[in-house]
């Protein structure tokens, strides 16, 4: 035999141990947009799913971006004094790290000052999502159409020489309210002193002004705030302000505050509307989901539903979902221990909750969509074509005893079981309730009879000022009934028509002050009395 033959282990060696494997970190800088979260793209939200550390200038971020539906999972930190330290450092350390950043970040000295460090220890695991622009967004939120030279000047640090004011058509200058003074004197040399200026203040949010004026009016003018100011020439510019272009201004909420108490609905679309009329919202928690007493009800129900006890599974609120899916994945179960079940759900925020877990419902009434409504729409057992007559109804603690007794009637075997209870909350901040009495919110909106008890019962009546706003004729009698002034009544119960009432009332109120000559003012602008000073005795 011939060759070679083959090489043997020798008997004492050892496999050589897997070597575990480094995990590489990363550095997502995410952009937002000037002063309003919603901006933050698709890729910056993804971003911050993915992510295990975000940092933030503020921790009230958190509440920005979950009012715009974007729900932070990861370890967050503020900024340290040492930016770049702290990025390289956690990056070193392997960690998924996203630097959310409001604004864009090239038009800062971010990329000058910050970015150099970690790129050099982190070039390639180093990414960028870019927000919306600070020189966009004033041209957008200011509606000015720009030339087709168009140009932007940084006045937020210092005051430019002359000579570095650059040529164009259209410019816009970032400055603060302390170097407003020495920008407009510039201004004015440079361009002429009766050049017309579009000076917009808190760009982005509800409460954004814009102002026609002129470089030498901006000169003369006392600042006392410290808000950040962005100024915009070019052709067109008086025209646009004059035909009130400036949609914020002329949006019938513009600049209220609106308070609105919250029992167990998701209020995110009826904030979404007031949004689009120009009012910020402050939503106050009135009530508490809690567990219910004893848990061996939920336990047979959620075992009834594995086995195949019932055909039908009617959800009559987002909370019952929830209270029902907790219980199956604490089984270790998910949506498919529903499969053959058929799903009922009253109120879209209910049909949404059961979307989000991929399942579809079979029924939703068409027109009435409450319990009533679902029960005249309910189809009647069929002993020859239904396998089953059980259906399961988890709900809260409740009288839904109309819904059991029509469901009775049509032949069906109805199990009603308590999924969760509502309690009343704890009291809103000390704060809060100084401004729901005192008249500093514009406006109150109620959605249900319940919110009108549970708010009075925790945070005291509104002002006489406040406008107040119901979604229906029950909720408004509710407010009645509590001694308060109803001003607004929604044409249909919904988030949508109720936003819309409130709109045409303070259009009209509007609408009714220039007819008098007043001034344009909010329900929480009124002139408040002056307490008087006690007399002293012989005085």
């Amino acid at each position: 035999m011939t060759g070679e033959e083959p090489v043997s282990e020798p008997e004492d060696a050892t496999e050589a141990a897997p070597v575990e494997a480094t995990r590489q970190g990363s550095v997502t800088y995410v952009g937002t947009g000037p002063g309003d979260f919603s901006l933050l793209t698709l890729a910056g939200a993804q971003a911050i799913s993915r992510a295990d550390l975000v940092i933030v200038d503020d921790l009230d971020v958190l509440d920005r971006l979950a009012q715009v539906g974007v729900d932070v999972r990861a370890e967050t930190l503020t900024v340290d004094d040492d930016e770049s330290a702290q990025v390289i450092a956690a990056v070193s350390d392997g960690r998924t790290v996203v630097r959310l950043w409001d604004g864009d970040f090239f038009n800062t000295t971010f990329h000058e000052e910050t970015l150099p460090r970690v790129l050099a220890e982190h070039r390639v695991h180093t990414n960028l999502v870019p927000g919306v622009s600070r020189w966009v967004s004033a041209l957008v939120y200011g509606a000015v159409a720009p030339t087709t030279t168009f140009a932007t000047l940084d006045a937020s640090r210092e005051v430019p020489a002359d000579d570095q004011w650059p040529h164009a058509g259209t410019l816009v200058v970032w400055t603060t309210a302390q170097l407003l003074d020495a920008v407009a004197e510039a201004g004015a040399r440079r361009l002429g002193a009766e050049t017309e200026v579009l000076e917009i203040t808190d760009l982005g949010v509800t409460s954004q002004t814009s102002t026609l004026t002129t470089w030498d009016e901006l000169a003369r003018r006392d600042v006392d705030d410290d808000l950040e100011r962005y100024l915009v020439v070019g052709p067109g510019i008086g025209d646009a302000a004059r035909r009130r272009v400036d949609w914020f201004a002329s949006k019938p909420l513009f600049d209220w505050s609106v308070i609105i108490p919250r029992t167990k609905d998701d209020l995110d679309e009826l904030c979404g509307h007031l949004s689009r009329f120009g009012a910020s919202c402050e939503v106050v928690a009135t009530m508490s989901i809690e567990p219910p007493r004893t848990e061996q009800a939920m336990e047979r129900a959620v075992r009834g539903l594995v086995d195949g006890r019932y055909l039908w599974i009617v959800f009559t609120s987002p909370h019952s979902v929830e209270a029902i899916f907790e219980r199956l994945e604490e089984h270790g179960l998910d949506s498919r221990a529903l499969s053959g079940v058929n799903l009922a759900a009253v109120g879209r925020g209910t049909a949404d909750e059961l979307l989000k877990r991929g399942l579809r419902p079979d029924l939703e009434p068409m027109g009435d969509n409450t319990v009533a409504g679902l029960a005249m729409e309910f189809p009647a057992y069929d002993d020859l074509i239904d396998p089953l007559d059980g259906v399961l109804v988890p709900t809260a603690d409740v009288n839904v005893e109309p819904l059991l007794e029509s469901l009775g009637h049509l032949g069906w075997e109805v199990e009603e079981v308590t999924a969760y209870r509502t309690v009343r909350a704890a009291p809103p901040p000390a704060d809060v309730r100084d401004r729901i009495k005192t008249g500093l919110y514009d406006a109150v909106l109620f959605t249900s009879s319940t919110a009108v008890r549970n708010m009075i019962g925790i945070a005291g009546k509104p002002h006489a000022a406040t406008v107040v706003a119901a979604i229906g004729p029950a909720t408004a009698q509710a407010c009645e009934m509590h001694g308060l002034r109803v001003d607004v009544v929604a044409d249909s119960p919904s988030h949508q028509a109720l936003a819309e009432g409130l709109a045409r009332f303070a259009a009209a109120r509007r609408a009714d002050q220039e007819a008098q000559g007043l001034p344009d003012t909010k329900p929480s602008q009124r002139k408040r009395r002056k307490r008087r000073k006690p007399v002293a005795d012989g005085a």
